[in-house]
């Protein structure tokens, strides 16, 4: 017995420290630059899907357009702060100017919270005033059930609807779009994104798995997406997709954050800003994103 003691010890250290630091982990933030480029592969029905580093350093010359991402923010259980999320986008608009900040959908968890996250999308839209930065964003399937959240919380919704810019490189019109997230329950998923495509199409939406539905010539040049938090308690052998999220596809495959060629579309996932149910997370660090596009 006198040897088990000290096994015992040690195992309730380390269950102490882990648990310690999936409280912890949350109120970090980690602004990241990602490079997203515009795939060189054909649009194909098949799933096909290579990773793709986040960014290259400096050498890839000047973006066309240049976003602050965030998604996920579930406000009720977002140690960060908007305060943070303010500073951080301050800080990534004075080393060079934002073309929009966009939001990636989800801001609560449960509707009767719906206060919480709209007081926290109006400071970033007071912020995005202040800087004189137009402020997008799309719904996520915690905000089936909310009732004008982009007017309440001053963002414009990208929903179903689209807004042209023009790349600073070439001149060239930029198409930014978005699709509404019709919730988990009874989910409907779109085929076809609702505008022209012949330019260069960014598509914004809440669940990676979306690309996934659209048909193969309706799919965008890029997509911005959040919903998976990185796995958010990361797991051996994927427990938290394989066993807790199955509704989740891409996750199956090896898709959870960062960037990847799917089947002709440069896809970006965010691992989020906030907690979908409790404040922990584990491995998987909260995330803002300066996403750099290139034609």
């Amino acid at each position: 017995m006198d040897k088990i003691y000290p096994v015992i010890t040690v195992l309730a250290v380390l269950i102490l420290v882990y648990i310690l630091w999936c409280l912890i982990e949350p109120f970090f933030l980690v602004l990241d630059r990602a490079e997203i480029k515009r795939s060189s592969s054909d649009k194909v029905p098949e799933v096909k899907i290579k990773k793709i580093p986040l960014n290259t350093g400096s050498t890839a010359g000047k973006p066309d357009l240049r976003f602050f991402f965030f998604s996920d923010i579930h406000a009720e259980w977002c140690p960060v702060t908007s305060k943070r999320l303010c500073k951080a986008i301050r800080n990534a608009h004075n080393q060079s100017p934002l073309d929009a900040v966009i939001f990636g959908g989800d801001t609560v968890t449960n509707a009767h919270n719906e206060n919480f996250g709209y007081r926290y999308l109006s400071a970033v839209s007071a912020c995005c005033k202040e800087l004189g930065i137009p402020f997008y964003g799309v719904s996520g399937n915690h905000d089936s059930k909310l009732i004008n959240c982009s007017e309440r919380s001053g963002f414009t919704s990208l929903d179903n609807r689209s807004v042209t810019m023009a790349s600073h490189v070439s001149g060239t019109d930029i198409v930014i779009t978005g699709l509404p997230d019709s919730g988990r329950k009874n989910r409907v998923w779109q085929t076809k994104m609702q505008c022209e495509n012949n330019a260069p199409v960014i598509l914004v939406v809440h669940d990676p798995d979306a690309i996934i539905h659209l048909d193969p010539d309706s799919r965008p040049d890029y997509m911005l997406s959040g919903h998976l938090h990185g796995g958010q308690m990361k797991f051996p052998f994927r427990i938290e997709f394989t066993l807790l999220k199955k509704s989740d596809k891409l996750p199956q495959m090896g898709v959870v954050q960062g960037i990847y060629d799917i089947s002709g579309t440069t896809v970006f996932i965010s691992r989020g800003i906030g907690c979908g149910v409790f404040p922990f997370r584990f491995l998987s660090v909260p995330e803002a994103t300066v996403a750099e596009i290139y034609l």
